[in-house]
């Protein structure tokens, strides 16, 4: 089989680029955003800066490709769950990987600093803040598809809409509580998790 060099060059190309992604991720949560210098990025990439200006114009490039890849993240999890024979037990079913993704250290620590930026700077702002609209738009149609596989009736949009925001305030809360209680019971949190939730689901 003759290799494809142009096929060859993208693949290459995509293993810098999370290169870069992974080194900067380590960066923004040992020093912060600001702190983090392109040219400390490129030592922690064991690569040149100007290797990485190949693949990203400057940081909110960067941290708009994070937010991209736990987008993706979000999205295959999410359609998942859309081809579930039950949505709403296959949701619960994953209530306590949630909680330990949500109380990881560093993930909750990258978390918390990209949303931080998001207050200052308008760019990271927009970037968050679509990622957010995206993800919102797909848990709900998939909270819609999971009842209606029940029987249950739909919700008015606006009852909808405040289902979805509690949910996700109860999980990205716990990127907070995993920082500042890192002993937190996560059994317990998960039984407790577990009844809210089928409230919010199936009521």
């Amino acid at each position: 089989m003759v290799p494809n060099p142009g096929r060859c060059e993208r693949e290459s190309a995509t293993l810098r680029r999370q290169q870069v992604l992974d080194a900067a991720a380590d960066c923004f949560r040992r020093h912060g955003f600001h702190s983090a210098g392109m040219a400390q990025i490129a030592r922690e990439a064991g690569m040149s800066v100007g290797h990485i200006y190949h693949y990203f114009e400057n940081k909110e490039a960067i941290i708009a490709a994070i937010v991209d890849r736990d987008l993706v993240r979000i999205i295959e999890i999410l359609e998942g769950f859309r081809n579930a024979e039950d949505i709403i037990k296959a949701i619960l079913n994953r209530v306590a990987v949630d909680i330990d993704t949500h109380t990881d250290a560093r993930d909750s620590a990258l978390q918390l600093e990209i949303l931080a930026e998001s207050s200052r700077n308008p760019e990271v702002a927009k970037i968050t803040r679509t990622k957010d609209a995206i993800g919102r738009k797909l848990l709900g149609e998939t909270i819609e598809n999971g009842r209606r596989q029940r029987g249950l009736p739909p919700l008015p949009a606006t009852e909808l809409d405040a289902r979805i925001d509690v949910m996700i305030a109860l999980f990205e809360g716990l990127n907070c509580r995993g920082v500042s209680h890192p002993q937190l019971n996560r059994d317990g949190i998960s039984a407790v998790l577990d009844k809210v939730l089928r409230q919010l689901l199936e009521d």
